[in-house]
Parts: structure tokens; sequence; C-alpha cells
């Protein structure tokens, strides 16, 4: 079995032939979350370690900074910001976009759905990310990047991106699959993922870590046939519409991200995730395993 989308995936030896490219823009999103001082995970972008070593030509992009609306932290940059973003990083609508992190993509696929959402196609992931390609000896520059400012136009497609509402609404209804791709703690609501929120998982919610997409050993994504095996045993039918949610968007665009390298195209991503839902004492959740 092979991708159903497999430009989507590129590895080094591909980007090493395409870094002359005039066309091509290579974006950096190393991003962590790591313990603070209180115990509780705290946001670390990867400036520094881009700073010490990246692919050259490769521009930074802050995944909490740049990407979250600073009026709306929950949701995507409204389309006039996000057109500037892109206009800044010289990303224009004919340009080839290759995203990449130090964690198998879990983070950088969170642009890769941005640009997607606002219309965006020609868009790729680094396969194992900059972990790959300096341990496969590909070469690196600590020089800051500055690129020629372009123009990007925003084409919105709602259909991939849900809201609180539409996930309340989709809930008892046999013709979505809701799935939740926080590690499984979270998702049993053995553990808070933020400290003034519920614990536990949206009613129904299957549970696919978007970690388990990824061989541990290499942070590469699995051949499609284990990837096809994972998705359905963790009871994702390929015939329903799927919405996939994390903490804040970010693992579950991930999730959407193998959906698509898988040939799963009704798919959307709730965008706000569990940091709006748990939030909210309104909103109905569960703990412990699936039923």
């Amino acid at each position: 079995m092979e991708y159903a989308h497999p430009e989507s995936l590129v590895d080094p030896a591909w980007l090493t032939a395409h870094l002359e490219d005039p066309n091509l823009r290579v974006l950096d999103l190393r991003f962590d979350l790591r313990p603070g001082r209180d115990g509780q995970l705290e946001p670390t972008p990867g400036r520094e370690e881009y700073e010490t070593g990246h692919i050259p030509g490769a521009i930074f992009v802050d995944l909490d900074q740049d990407l979250a609306h600073p009026d709306a932290p929950l949701e995507i940059l409204s389309p006039e910001r996000f057109e500037a973003l892109m206009g800044r990083l010289g990303v224009g609508n004919d340009t080839t976009v290759v995203l990449h992190d130090g964690s198998g993509g879990t983070w950088a696929a969170r642009l890769w759905w941005a640009l997607r959402y606002y219309g965006h196609d020609d868009v790729r992931l680094l396969d194992g990310g900059y972990a790959r390609w300096v341990r496969e000896g590909h070469p690196t520059d600590s020089h800051p990047v500055r690129p020629d400012p372009t123009r990007f136009e925003a084409r919105v497609r709602p259909e991939l991106r849900v809201t609180r509402d539409e996930v309340l609404a989709a809930i008892d209804r046999d013709d979505v699959c809701i799935v939740d791709a926080l590690p499984e703690p979270f998702y049993r609501g053995e553990a808070k993922l933020y400290p003034g929120h519920r614990a536990g998982h949206i009613p129904g919610a299957r549970n696919l870590p978007a970690p388990a997409n990824l061989d541990p050993g290499s942070s590469t994504l699995l051949p499609a046939d284990a990837l096809e095996r994972l998705w359905k045993d963790a009871g994702v039918p390929r015939n329903q519409r799927v919405i996939t949610y994390c903490g804040g968007g970010v693992f579950a665009a991930f999730s959407l991200f193998v959906l698509h390298l898988l040939g799963v195209e009704n798919a959307a991503l709730y965008d706000a995730s569990w940091s709006e839902w748990g939030a909210d004492p309104s909103l109905p959740i569960e703990t412990g395993p699936p039923a």
C-alpha cells in the first residue's frame, strides 16, 4: 500500500535537490512544551535552536507568536493577518512550501493545515524533520535568512475548520467520527492539560495520539499500511466525516495530515480544541477509555 498523496511528504534527499529553487520556501517550526518552575508545561519556541543551526535558507516561524490570533488566541489568524505573515515570509500563492520541526511534524502540521485552510495546496512536510536532516549529514547554516516579501491571497476553505457548536452537534451523529489526538492520560482524564480546565475528552471521541503515527526511533511517518491499521484499530472509519481536536489545534492538525496521506479528505479541525472545550462547564465531557 502506498500513500494517497506521497507528494505531501518529502525526504532530505528531495529537499537537498530543490534547495536552490527560487520558488521554494523552507519554514522551520521547531517548538516544544517543557516543564516550568511550577511543574506546568510551558511553550518553548525553538528560535535559539534555529539560530544555532538550521537548514540553509530556512526561515523560522514562531508557532505560538506568529500563528496565534493576538485578539483570539484560540483561533487561527484572520485572513488579513495570515496574508501579511505569508507575505513577510516570502510565501506567495504559487510558492512550494516545505515545513519541518524537531518532532516529526507534529508541530509543523499546524501551518500545513493553516495554509490549506487558506487555499494553498503546494505545502509539504519534511519526513523526520530537522533531526533526520542532521542525522543524514546534510549541511546546516546559522546565518539569518531575510526573504524578499511577496503577496499572498487567502482563499478560505470553511469545510476544513469546525467550531464548538458544530462539534456539539456532531456528538450524537452516526456519520461523524471525533478523534482526540492527545496522549492517552489526557484523554482518559487522568491528567490535566491545562491547570484551570476540566480533564477528560469530548463524548464519543476516539483516541489516537498524534505521535503514534511516527516511528519512535526515527520520528518518520509510519508506512501507509501501518497507518491504515493504526487508524482502523482506533475505530476511525473511512466512510465518515472526521473531526480532530487536541489541546490547541496543533497535534490534531498533524492527525489531519496523516488522514490526507491516507486519502481521507472529508476531515476538519476543531481549531480551539480542549483550550475552549475544557474551559466551558456547560459542555459535556467523558473520562476513562472509549466505550
